[in-house]
């Protein structure tokens, strides 16, 4: 791999490169003067593709209609390929649709680029994969920390990237297959705005604040894009794990008092952290008594997860890829609130 800008001669494939996070991959790509491959859904909207990127750049790229469940596609999709970068994944669903969109494309492909000599497999995965409800509060979050063993109990998007990231390393184990995996924090910016549900629950027109005090672990999506290009090439970087998370983290308060100074009109209810517990214990509760009827979305297990205060570090990053975050946090929530969402 080569950690040099201008790859003129590396010929990569990109997957999910009409979505949110792969379109700016496929323009950092390209800007990089990559050749790049990408597989898109039979029925993707490629012009809107060709538009982001620009006709400049578009030169450089073909797109392929493929169907990832398919083993022959994936070989022909891989051959001739240096890098392979793996964004597209189901974002909802039952957690048998995300496995069987997730995890079974991750081992098809996985197991083509391995048949076919690939240099390099980047999976990118979340960074909502880690055990933190076993962290103590303030604690550091970082790539030694392990991976949720309870996905299940969590949501089905979480449990089906754990699965995605156990199968990536059961192959290119067994394969020798060199694999670079990484885990973005909540991705904002442009059409998708910074209101997750990190800082709170969205009911209809109301938020549920969740805490408050705890640091959001954005990653704004020029930001990310590069780490992911990055991932792909420097040297020395094979088997490694990269959490890619931007300076300077704002508290859920600070991002709603942000919303607020932009001009936009919230209904925000505020639970304090020492709350939510109970307010999780009453959900469980409810659920059973209704046999279910109402289901307990909200849970002790997903709150410890979800909402305890907690650091974290973008350090292995900085160290290893060269990437340091471009864009601040304040600059990017301008950018973001500037288009309206």
């Amino acid at each position: 791999m080569s950690s040099k800008t201008g790859n003129t001669s590396m010929q990569v494939l990109l997957t999910g490169a009409t979505g949110f996070l792969g379109r700016r991959v496929l323009r950092e790509l390209l800007d990089d003067g990559c050749a790049v491959r990408c597989a898109v859904r039979p029925g993707s909207d490629v012009q809107s593709l060709r538009d982001f990127v620009g006709s400049r750049r578009w030169s450089r790229s073909e797109t392929v209609n493929v169907q990832l469940a398919s083993t022959e596609h994936c070989r022909d999709l891989v051959r001739d390929c240096d890098v392979v970068y793996h964004a597209a994944a189901a974002l909802s669903g039952s957690a048998s649709n995300l496995v069987m969109n997730s995890v079974v494309p991750t081992r098809n492909l996985m197991n083509a680029a391995a048949e076919e000599g690939v240099g390099r497999f980047v999976l990118v995965s979340s960074l909502g994969i880690y055990g933190s409800q076993n962290l103590r509060r303030n604690a550091l979050l970082d790539e030694e920390c392990p991976v949720d063993p309870a996905g299940h109990l969590r949501d089905p998007y979480t449990y089906s990237k754990i699965l995605q990231e156990e199968v990536a390393w059961d192959i290119a184990k067994e394969k020798e297959l060199p694999l670079v995996v990484v885990r973005p924090g909540v991705i904002f910016g442009d059409e998708r705005g910074a209101l997750s549900h990190r800082v709170g629950l969205q009911l209809g027109g109301l938020l549920l604040r969740m805490g408050g005090g705890q640091r959001v672990p954005f990653t704004y999506v020029e930001n990310c894009a590069e780490a992911v290009k990055l991932a792909g090439f420097k040297d020395g970087i094979d088997g490694q794990v990269f959490n890619v998370i931007d300076d300077d983290l704002p508290t859920g308060r600070e991002v709603l008092r942000m919303y607020r100074q932009a001009g936009r009109k919230l209904k925000v209810i505020g639970i304090p952290h020492f709350a939510t517990n109970w307010l999780a214990r009453f959900n469980e509760w409810y659920s059973v008594r209704t046999e279910q009827q109402i289901p307990a979305v909200l849970t002790r297990y997903r709150v410890q997860a979800m909402w305890k205060p907690l650091q974290y570090s973008n350090s292995r990053a900085k160290e290893l890829l060269g990437w340091h975050p471009s864009t601040s946090f304040d600059e990017a929530f301008e950018k973001t609130m500037a288009y309206g969402v």
